[in-house]
């Protein structure tokens, strides 16, 4: 099975969304309900799914983009991203690895898939950084401690250094953000990492231009983790 470079010899590759034994079967209906538009899109930004112990904010399904099948987006391996290893040794995961873009990704554009298990809220790990919510009203998340695809190597954007011609030149934001989508390929609902900006998304309150946003060929993949889940390592 091909796997994408610098992927852990160690870790299962995933190339589908995997059901844990504990989901209901309302829970596999929810996930497996196509939203009620019909409408394809190749890119849209979604209210983002956080760190499993922090609130998120979902609007109805039928706001949800449907991916189609054909998406790069939802390949495995994935050609839209690159797992590099970080050589910056101002970086905090330094002498860890990152997720890189391969390509120019335009504002609010779906990036990669996030996969993982599926579990409902009652088996989750305390001890997983890979655990975050698909949807907190089902009770339905995503692990991807013990197996995923290249989503899971996306890093926080917290004290990232900005380095230009002259060094160091400020520290970095978030340019992507956790949301779901239905996936054809997989046909259910699953978190996606997307692009900020776009003018369709945003925190609530706080749309960005629609110029705004987007992410560079070889530019690091950023997202906020959430501070509950700074607050819970201190």
């Amino acid at each position: 099975m091909s796997r994408p470079k610098n992927w852990p010899p160690s870790l299962p590759y995933f190339k589908a969304p995997q059901h844990g034994k504990d989901l209901t079967p309302a829970q596999l209906q929810f996930l497996r309900t196509k939203p009620t538009t019909s409408k394809h899109r190749s890119h849209q930004q979604l209210p983002h799914a956080n760190n499993n112990n922090n609130n998120n904010d979902h609007d109805d399904d039928s706001t949800l983009p449907i991916i189609p099948a054909s998406s790069a987006a939802t390949e495995t391996p994935c050609p839209r991203v690159k797992i590099l290893p970080i050589t910056n040794p101002l970086h905090p995961a330094h002498g860890q690895f990152g997720l890189f873009a391969a390509t120019n990704i335009l504002p609010g554009e779906l990036i990669v898939a996030y996969l993982g298990r599926l579990h409902g809220g009652s088996t989750t790990s305390e001890e997983s950084d890979y655990d975050i919510w698909l949807e907190r009203e089902m009770d339905v998340a995503v692990d991807a401690a013990l197996g995923g695809n290249e989503g899971r190597f996306v890093n926080d954007y917290r004290g990232v250094p900005v380095v230009g011609a002259s060094g160091v030149v400020g520290k970095g934001r978030p340019n992507a953000r956790f949301g779901n989508a239905f996936c054809e390929r997989w046909g259910e609902v699953c978190v996606g990492v997307w692009a900020v900006g776009g003018g369709g998304g945003g925190k609530k309150g706080k749309k960005k231009k629609g110029g705004e946003g987007g992410i560079r060929k070889g530019d690091e993949i950023l997202v906020s983790y959430g501070k509950g889940f700074w607050e819970e390592r201190r």
